[in-house]
């Protein structure tokens, strides 16, 4: 009957707006849950992590000192006098909470010789533009440079190029749009962006692997189709720990240190002495990184190690060519005879090959007419 098909009507209609309002409170009221499954930054490189877990997962941290929280006190960075002694008491934000009555001060759990890696450098933004204010990384960056050269290990240059008719996004606002003209505003290259001569690339694979730059982490520049541009090099090669030189410490340096952490499980270095910055933050970067991101080590510490050819660092075998941009062509070939005069040459023989293989077809054409 009518009446009985308006009920059912009415219930089905019923049915559906609770099935509705079940369904909207399970999304609003239900956490979004991460996911380690396709999450490189949870990657193990060693592949041993679990293991080491399994055995000792039950024992106390070795790698933490724990502070009193006093007031006014202050401690030591670095035993070697790489920082200033830095303040580390701590009152709380909020007078209605009391501050915590200790700190802890943790650093790297792994040792620079524990495992085999691959390892890459990179020297950021050590660059014309800066030198007056960064000139002092430039003796302990060439050290860690010429020993990864020595060694044949990879290494990639970026090079800060943001300029202002780029701006726009959240640190252009930062910073904001005044100090173009005169140069004031540190946001913006406004002379070269060209690598420091003496840290410069030399060779054809080194200038394949110089970064024209536009993020404070290097991991997040970008092809103009949006493919990544640091990090894909770096699996190629597959890189598990980065030792990172240049400026500026609390910018480019710290963000970069962190994201190779954080967002893609890699080991990270940060040589102290070959770093520096234009602003006040040098000493509190490196803090921060050496406890929580980064192992500090030294460049003479470095350079020592590497130079000794330890076991524990291997070889990182050339890729073949590729084409990284379709604007550019870069080599990541050794080629024989060297370099771009070569890669030119073949290019101009393929060229060749098609324009006769057209001719032929063009003449072939024309006999048939």
């Amino acid at each position: 009957s009518p009446v009985a098909w308006s009920r059912a009507s009415w219930s089905c209609q019923l049915v559906d707006m609770c099935a509705w309002l079940a369904f909207a409170s399970a999304q609003v009221l239900s956490s979004v849950w991460a996911s380690a499954k396709n999450d490189p930054g949870l990657q193990d490189r060693t592949h041993s992590f679990q293991q080491s877990v399994a055995l000792h997962g039950d024992e106390h941290l070795t790698n933490v000192v724990v502070w009193p929280n006093t007031p006014g006190a202050t401690f030591d960075a670095w035993a070697d006098g790489v920082a200033d002694p830095m303040p580390y008491a701590y009152t709380g934000a909020d007078a209605r909470y009391d501050p915590p009555a200790s700190l802890q001060n943790y650093e790297a759990a792994w040792a620079l010789d524990e495992r085999t890696r691959k390892m890459a450098l990179l020297v950021l933004d050590m660059e014309e533009d800066y030198r007056s204010q960064v000139s002092s990384a430039i003796p302990s960056s060439k050290r860690v440079l010429d020993a990864f050269r020595a060694r044949g290990l990879p290494i990639f240059w970026t090079n800060w190029a943001k300029t202002a008719a780029m701006g726009g996004g959240g640190t252009d606002r930062f910073y904001g749009f005044r100090g173009i003209s005169n140069g004031e505003n540190p946001n913006f290259v406004h002379k070269s962006a060209a690598t420091m001569e003496e840290l410069a690339p030399v060779t054809e694979i080194e200038k394949a692997r110089e970064i024209k730059s536009l993020h404070f982490s290097k991991f997040a520049d970008r092809h103009a189709d949006g493919r990544e541009i640091l990090m894909p090099m770096l699996d190629e090669l597959g890189i598990d720990t980065i030792v990172i030189v240049g400026s500026w410490t609390d910018i480019c340096v710290l963000t970069t240190a962190y994201e190779a952490a954080d967002r893609y499980g890699l080991d990270v270095i940060v040589v102290p002495d070959a770093t520096a910055t234009g602003i006040l933050g040098h000493n509190a970067a490196l803090f921060l990184m050496a406890h929580v991101v980064a192992k500090l080590v030294p460049s003479a510490e470095l350079a020592a190690f590497i130079g000794s050819a330890p076991a524990s660092i291997l070889p990182v075998p050339v890729p073949v060519a590729r084409l990284e941009d379709s604007s550019q062509l870069q080599l990541a070939l050794v080629l024989p005879g060297g370099g771009r005069a070569v890669a030119v040459a073949l290019l101009s023989a393929a060229a060749g090959l098609a324009l006769v293989a057209w001719a032929t077809r063009r003449r072939r054409e024309a006999a048939m007419l």
